[in-house]
């Protein structure tokens, strides 16, 4: 089977988004009186990252079950954690050479969800906005990962068809079994190996994005044991 295309999620995938998130809660905890939290701030920290979206609704949810309830504290702790919303934002380090080496033989592109405006200022603040030909923001195709119809519109920007592309991601959902039901393989980009908490196993999981490049040469150059794997049989529509 032939592979033409690969396309990447951008969160914590390309770049480090929980780490950025993780400062922005800091700066949050910091800006509070040291008083006011009724659990320590490790604890609002963790409540925060448990939240399956890291936006400021984690945050206010994670300081409210400590206490942090009056509407100036929490305005003082938006003001703080909004002040930045790229705050340490960074690339992995492999990021952008992995996916230079790998666009010697595939087309690539990014599908993310998030509003435009702060998609595409992320990608221009990390310094990748030309990097990919592709580039699908789910708010300007009104549809979201999983939803097939997102990885579908990427597929026609490319002319290629599902099962001969790749999409990488970090979420279990939105990215692998989103990316399964819409036809494509899916690859789980698991950097910091977490266990599988999806519905079946990912038949292909990678810890950096090399791992995924030193595939791709050895599917292209005949020397792989076993073919692309076709996770649609794994995620049934």
């Amino acid at each position: 089977m032939p592979l033409r295309l690969v396309l990447f999620d951008l969160d914590d995938t390309l770049c480090d988004h929980a780490r950025s998130f993780c400062l922005r809660v800091r700066r949050a905890l910091d800006a509070l009186p040291p008083d006011v939290l009724r659990s320590p701030s490790s604890a609002v920290l963790e409540w925060a990252l448990r939240h399956p979206n890291h936006t400021w609704e984690a945050v206010q949810a994670a300081l409210e079950r400590a206490g942090v309830t009056e509407p100036e504290l929490l305005e003082r702790a938006l003001a703080a954690y909004a002040s930045d919303r790229y705050f340490g934002l960074e690339l992995y380090p492999d990021s952008v050479p992995a996916v230079r080496a790998l666009q010697r033989r595939l087309l690539t592109g990014i599908v993310t969800n998030g509003p435009s405006g702060i998609q595409r200022a992320k990608l221009e603040r990390l310094g990748i906005a030309g990097l990919f030909p592709i580039v699908v923001v789910s708010e300007e195709v009104g549809v979201a990962k999983p939803d097939p119809a997102i990885f579908h519109h990427a597929l026609a920007c490319a002319g290629v068809p599902p099962h001969e592309a790749l999409f990488v991601g970090d979420n279990p959902v939105n990215d692998v079994a989103g990316a399964c039901r819409a036809g494509l393989i899916g690859v789980w980009c698991n950097r910091d190996g977490r266990p599988w908490n999806g519905s079946a196993a990912p038949a292909l999981t990678i810890r950096s994005l090399w791992e995924l490049v030193r595939l791709v040469e050895a599917w292209a150059s005949g020397s792989a044991s076993e073919p692309v794997p076709d996770l649609s049989v794994q995620f049934p529509a």
